[in-house]
């Protein structure tokens, strides 16, 4: 009997240590190119240049892939890779914001410690602004862009990280 309930015991642990039960599953932020891997745990936002504050008297913000907020913010990262810079935007405050930009995407060739960086003009439009913890987020973005080097137009997946 001991012996059974040791083994029970060993199983449990090794169960929790290598990750095995779901208290911390994150459900992950889909957007209108993709899924976003899941965080572990969620990042808290970060307010930058009075975001906060233009939340509260109503304005729409755009939490980033880097888990910043903004309202009509001049820079913005949607992935990993890509930064947008210069945006002018369109729309701001409606149900769908337009903004035209730089876009510097990082190339991981031969990885991306290496890789080398590649500029282009970029249009992302975001979307489905909703409500979450009392103020407003676009929820939804998807971005287009001329690949300089085959003049192919993309579509990169872009992660918004709103708190819903």
């Amino acid at each position: 009997m001991r012996r059974g309930l040791a083994c029970a015991v060993v199983a449990c642990l090794a169960l929790v240590g290598c990750g095995g039960g779901s208290e911390h599953a994150v459900t992950p932020k889909v957007t209108a190119t993709g899924t976003a891997p899941p965080a572990s745990p969620p990042a808290k936002l970060v307010y930058p240049d009075g975001a906060k504050a233009e939340l509260q008297r109503g304005a729409i913000a755009v939490p980033d892939s880097s888990f910043h907020a903004r309202v009509e913010p001049k820079t913005m990262d949607v992935n990993s890779e890509m930064r947008l810079s210069d945006l002018r935007w369109s729309g701001w405050g409606s149900g769908r914001a337009t903004g035209r930009a730089d876009v510097r995407t990082l190339i991981c060739d031969p990885n991306c410690a290496q890789g080398t960086y590649q500029d282009a003009r970029a249009e992302i439009v975001l979307s489905a602004p909703k409500t979450c913890t009392g103020e407003r987020f676009y929820t939804r973005a998807s971005m287009t862009y001329t690949d300089p080097d085959t003049g192919k137009t993309r579509a990169p997946a872009t992660y918004l990280s709103p708190p819903c």
